[in-house]
């Protein structure tokens, strides 16, 4: 109650400043180290990966050597050691998932993932992994995840928008790195036609350790399920917003993508196309 008369009395930015120094002065050494990312992708394209069942039609082997950037149990697929990503997100436990369930995930994906992919976690999840010693032989980087943010920013080393998704985790990253192209692969993001029933992904039921993920058992109520898509396609708009006029582009690789205001090519045309890689 308290919280919302506050959101009502004081403008929004001053709540985001205010909360902003808060968890700056709770974790801004936790984000020092990513500052080393700033500009690295300059002039080179990077493929974020999803799990939209779009995967399935695209033969991934021919991003051998590309900068992939993976994300949730992406780590199931086939090819995952050529791809070998370059870093692979996961967003912080959260209910209706079973916290010992979701380390059991977490740990299954440091077994399955490429030696050298590193792991980016939100701020809450440092005590976590480290109690529960997973990722122990990987690099981390950690983002702040703002739960009071509606702005976006691209400094990564500060806290940014928490995510309604995990593909808007890697995002603000990959911008920060400057890369000049950003394309999606399995970013449908159209499980709303799943409602009440399991969500379709690339990999098959059985393969899905989580309990409550993606089963009857993850949805809410319908309101609150449109409202949650209603933040998800709005959260990719702010970024396109602030990359209007820049030189970084964000295209779609996924044809049946519900994110259909995001310009759209074909895998296989994109791999045709001359690139500079530095």
């Amino acid at each position: 109650m308290i919280s919302k008369i506050i959101s009502t009395l004081v403008p929004r930015p001053i709540i985001e400043c205010v909360y902003d120094r808060y968890l700056m002065s709770k974790f801004s050494q936790l984000t020092a180290p990513n500052e080393v990312l700033k500009g690295v992708g300059r002039g080179k394209r990077a493929f974020l990966l999803a799990t939209g069942p779009s995967i399935k039609l695209e033969d991934l082997t021919k991003l051998k050597g590309e900068d992939c950037y993976s994300v949730s149990n992406f780590f199931l697929h086939p090819d995952i050691k050529i791809i070998n990503p370059k870093i692979h997100f996961f967003t912080p436990y959260h209910k209706p998932l079973i916290l010992s369930n979701y380390l059991e995930w977490l740990k299954k994906a440091d077994r399955e993932l490429p030696r050298d992919t590193t792991i980016c976690l939100g701020h809450t999840m440092k005590q976590l992994v480290e109690t529960n010693k997973i990722f122990r032989k990987r690099k981390i980087y950690y983002l702040i995840l703002s739960p009071v943010r509606q702005s976006v920013q691209l400094n990564i080393v500060r806290p940014i928008l928490a995510p309604q998704t995990v593909p808007l985790m890697v995002l603000p990253l990959l911008i920060y790195m400057g890369y000049s192209k950003i394309y999606l692969l399995g970013c449908d993001h159209n499980a709303l036609k799943d409602y009440g029933n399991r969500v379709t992904n690339f990999y098959t039921p059985s393969q899905e350790i989580r309990i409550n993920a993606t089963g009857e058992n993850a949805w809410g109520n319908i309101i609150d399920v449109h409202e949650a898509n209603i933040r998800l396609f709005n959260q990719y708009i702010k970024y396109l917003n602030l990359l209007d006029n820049s030189h970084i582009n964000i295209i779609n690789l996924s044809n049946s993508s519900w994110i259909n205001f995001i310009k759209k090519k074909q895998l296989s045309d994109v791999l045709r196309e001359p690139f500079l890689h530095i």
